[in-house]
């Protein structure tokens, strides 16, 4: 890519410098983060269409079509148009983060299948945080100005951060409910919430370190591409088969019943707290 002002190259799992591209030439063990990311999203693909995983997690199935279609688009431009590179992963990377909310809501589908009270309470918690939390974050995204200009693409760096920050929160709730009420998850549930969380967290650790540390680039450059690729590798393992949660004993009315005063005494406090807050 040629080194306008303003502009520069972070990428993933696309990640080298601009300077090297500038000059059509990437050091040839860079290569090892697109190729491994495009060869893991490609055998992920397979073991999802191979155990009908495709049918049971279908948005977590298009979010990595997408990613292995992006990633597979961006190699070539890379060698062949470098100038195009930049703007191409940008627009691609901003449906990827409008995609990640597909993930959140695959967790929690999973999680909680059936209409029920703990459904309910999951659902409600959950609208919760979206009411309360998301519009926060969505409001301190858009008004903190990025200290980071080179980066500044298509989408800015801090608003990057703070996207993942909240689909981080969104996971972390229905992971939390699951955990209070003893909800047992399979494997594939477990696997896809830890690599989708750790990478969330890493990512928007990246772009906050970035914020105060200038001289963390080098390093994001490559923990980038790395929880990336991570977290694809964490998502073959566990839908490397079919693992579904297993059956959930039944629980009693008078169960269901302590569930739920629980649950509205916590709400009751909560939205105490929040009129207090305003």
């Amino acid at each position: 890519m040629r080194g306008g002002r303003g502009q520069t190259d972070c990428s993933l799992p696309f990640a080298w410098d601009s300077g090297r591209i500038a000059q059509n030439y990437m050091h040839p063990l860079l290569y090892v983060f697109p190729c491994s990311a495009i060869l893991l999203e490609s055998l992920l693909l397979w073991r999802l269409s191979k155990y009908g995983l495709a049918s049971r997690y279908p948005y977590l199935t298009v979010f990595v079509l997408y990613k292995f279609l992006g990633d597979a688009i961006l190699f070539p431009i890379n060698h062949y148009k470098p100038d195009w590179f930049a703007v191409v992963y940008w627009r691609l990377e901003a449906i990827t983060l409008a995609l990640q909310f597909l993930v959140n809501w695959e967790f929690f589908r999973a999680a909680f299948p059936q209409r029920s009270t703990l459904h309910d309470i999951a659902w409600k918690m959950l609208l919760t945080v979206e009411i309360g939390a998301l519009p926060v974050i969505l409001f301190l995204s858009w008004g903190q100005a990025s200290s980071i200009h080179a980066l500044y693409l298509h989408l800015s760096p801090v608003l990057v951060q703070y996207f993942c920050l909240a689909q981080a929160i969104l996971l972390l709730t229905p992971a939390t409910v699951a955990s209070y009420y003893r909800v047992p998850l399979g494997r594939n549930l477990r696997g896809l919430c830890l690599g989708f969380g750790i990478y969330l967290l890493v990512r928007s650790a990246n772009f906050a370190g970035l914020q105060v540390f200038r001289g963390f680039f080098p390093y994001w450059r490559l923990l980038t591409p790395m929880t990336f690729i991570g977290m694809v590798a964490v998502w073959l393992w566990a839908f490397w088969k079919y693992v579904p949660s297993p059956e959930r004993a039944k629980v009693n009315e008078a169960q269901y019943s302590q569930w739920k005063t629980e649950w509205q005494h916590l709400w009751s406090r909560t939205m105490a707290l929040l009129r207090r807050g305003v």
